[in-house]
């Protein structure tokens, strides 16, 4: 049975392909993997292909802001594909709940916070707010890192669903099948127990990621991490647990706003939780 699928699949791939489509696909697909940005013969040989064969389409994705050119010949991927990601329905509605309690946050903490979401065994950066003291550590929107190197990565692998984490896993084990998987379970389960991650960054010397999961009530884990960059302040010293606290605060308000009902156009703003939010985060 399960061939017979297959050789439909098969046959309808090669019924319905589009060879310029996949040209083009396979151009970004490949840039988006490699950090360096290619010329048109180091793009060429990478696919198999000739110059001649992706100059056109080079110029079409450059022209429509999906590549970028850096210095006279060598091309990157923009981030139009990221801001297009961007305006799905999950992703607008988890902006739109987290961003007025990310500014509160950072108002009343002094720290800086991000949102992530999962993205493949990566994940992926999708807003933030930065600290409104003079010191801080911030990531950009878009910043991303593999899962199992950030405090970000570790609170959704730890709070997500089931079946999501087994695929996730399954996938980090093709891209590296030599992975500590038994360590990294037994992180997981203890992050799970204490409700958050409180981990020393992976990343960066000197900082503590402190997460937390998000939930959606349409999904049966987390869907999001809120993460806080905890630098330890001499002047006003915050020991990562404490802050871990009020990072949970707002994760919960941000959960419980993308829970609360969409209030009608016509309906006092003032009267839900989620709309008193959003004016107050709007004065910042």
């Amino acid at each position: 049975m399960s061939i017979a699928r297959h050789d439909a699949s098969a046959e309808d791939a090669a019924r319905y392909s589009a060879p310029a489509l996949e040209k083009g696909l396979d151009i970004l697909e490949h840039l988006s993997s490699t950090r360096a940005a290619l010329n048109l013969g180091e793009l060429a040989d990478a696919l198999g292909r000739t110059r001649s064969e992706i100059f056109r389409m080079v110029a079409v994705l450059e022209a429509r802001g999906y590549l970028d050119r850096e210095g006279q010949d060598r091309f990157v991927v923009a981030d139009k594909l990221f801001r297009l990601g961007l305006n799905r329905p999950l992703h607008r509605s988890l902006t739109e709940a987290a961003l007025p309690v990310m500014r509160d946050f950072a108002e009343t903490s002094g720290y800086s916070c991000h949102l992530a979401v999962p993205s493949g065994t990566q994940m992926v950066v999708i807003a933030r707010v930065e600290s409104v003291s003079h010191i801080g550590f911030s990531v950009r929107i878009g910043y991303r890192q593999p899962l199992v190197r950030t405090g970000s990565g570790h609170c959704l692998l730890a709070f997500m669903s089931e079946r999501r984490r087994e695929r996730t896993l399954q996938a980090i084990a093709a891209e590296d099948p030599d992975f500590d998987f038994v360590a990294l379970g037994a992180r997981l389960e203890a992050f799970r127990e204490a409700g958050r991650v409180v981990r020393v960054s992976g990343i960066t010397e000197g900082v503590t990621d402190v997460s937390l999961p998000i939930f959606d009530p349409d999904d049966t884990g987390a869907v999001a991490a809120l993460t806080c960059p905890h630098l330890r302040i001499l002047s006003d010293p915050v020991e990562p647990e404490t802050l871990g606290d009020e990072v949970a605060k707002a994760a919960d308000r941000i959960s419980a706003a993308l829970a609360a009902p969409v209030a009608a156009p016509f309906e006092d703003a003032d009267t839900g939780s989620a709309g008193g939010g959003t004016n107050k985060g709007d004065r910042t």
